[in-house]
């Protein structure tokens, strides 16, 4: 597996297929309490995208675009583990 690291959003050069295998990690499991801290993408190629969110990031609405754009794009099919939790994370944090 290799994987690539980012700091507050994924670079727009990165390319995906249809299908986007998502997780999120938070610093806690109370979604209102604990903030995001991670969210991690792969489309099953051996390749993981790591993508580091920092609390600052968190504070302006227009941060995110790349990622944004991925999460808001009906052609992608995104798989998750915990699509509940992990949306309801990227809802609060990402795509306000």
């Amino acid at each position: 597996m290799t994987y690539f690291l980012y700091h507050d959003d994924i670079s727009s050069e990165v390319k995906f297929g249809d299908v986007i295998a998502i997780d999120t990690e938070t610093m806690g499991l109370n979604i209102n309490r604990d903030r995001l801290c991670l969210i991690q993408l792969s489309s099953g190629d051996g390749i993981a995208h790591l993508v580091q969110i920092s609390k600052k990031s968190l504070e302006k609405e227009e941060n995110f675009p790349n990622l944004k754009k991925i999460f808001k794009n009906p052609n992608y099919t995104k798989l998750f583990h915990f699509a509940r939790f992990d949306m309801a994370g990227i809802e609060k944090n990402i795509c306000k």
